[in-house]
Order: C-alpha cells, then structure tokens, then sequence
C-alpha cells in the first residue's frame, strides 16, 4: 500500500511539473515582477539571459530561447523597492529590404490583423520592433504570464520568417 502511495505520489508531482516548487510557480498569483519573479520566469520558458543595470536602477533582460529567438524584458511602472507591475518585451528587427516604407507599413499592417496578440511597429529608421506588455497589476497567474511570454515567442518567430520573406521580394 505505501508503495502504490508513493508511485501516486510521484505520479502526481510529474503531472504537475518537474518538480512540487515548480507547481507551486505554475498556480501562484503575480501582483509584480521582482527580479526573482522575472528570472524564474524566463527559467520557466527555457530562456538564457544576461542582465544589464537600466535606468534608475531596474534591471534590463537580454534573453534568447529556442534557437535563437532574441527578446529584451524591461520591467515597467516600478515602485521604490523595484517591484514592478509589468514588464516590456521588445525585439528590433534591423531593415535589411529596399523596399518602400509604404510597403512595409502595409506589411506590419497585414501582420498585426493577422496576429491579434502582437503588436508591431516601424520606427523612423525602418527598424521593426514587435512589442508585448505584461501587466500584473492586478495580479495574473505565473501560467498566464507564462504563456504569455509563450505567444510573444510564436509571434517573434512568425514576424522573423515574415520579414525575410518580405526582404525577399514575397
């Protein structure tokens, strides 16, 4: 009997997650994103990252996951102690095309109908920069933050190929 006990057990904590903390992770409400929170985050969607020191003392995350997938986390509407009720997800994508700006306005434009949950823009420059904001400010789950983070990943990967299609004369 203990041991049917402990093979539930240990059934049940794998169908959870890898292991009872991160369970625990996965069911937790955020209200604001401390560093701890944001590294634990990015650990969560398997990204590597390097920190470097932002403005008034914010931390700014240069992340890459999943082959190469490129991404900076800026924390955002941060308090005193630094816990801060959102985080900016920026990538840039450096203008490689010739092609008109009336073009790629169209492009970013057929994008964004096309991508509900993305958000991209041209900056003066031609420079595409796709943009997600994740806002705990009254409080979100770590799994939504997460999947969040998940889809901004999808949509990263889809304006990248669409990008270099469009760079392509497609």
């Amino acid at each position: 009997m203990r041991n049917q006990a402990l093979i539930f057990a240990a059934a049940t904590v794998m169908s959870l997650g890898s292991s009872p903390a991160a369970a625990q992770a996965q069911s937790q409400v955020v209200s604001g994103f401390s560093d701890a929170t944001i590294a634990r985050l990015l650990l969560d969607v398997q990204a590597d990252w390097q920190i470097e020191a932002g403005a008034n003392g914010r931390s700014i995350y240069r992340a890459s996951a999943n082959g190469g997938v490129a991404f900076t986390v800026m924390p955002q509407a941060c308090d005193e102690r630094l816990t801060c009720r959102a985080l900016m997800v920026l990538t840039p994508f450096t203008r490689s095309d010739k092609r008109k700006l009336a073009e790629l306005d169209a492009f970013i434009s057929s994008f964004n109908d096309q991508t509900p949950s993305g958000k991209a823009y041209r900056l003066n420059d031609g420079t595409v920069v796709l943009q997600s904001y994740l806002n705990a400010a009254g409080g979100i789950s770590f799994a939504n933050a997460r999947a969040q983070l998940l889809v901004y990943g999808q949509n990263l990967v889809k304006l990248r190929e669409g990008l270099t299609a469009f760079a392509g004369g497609n």
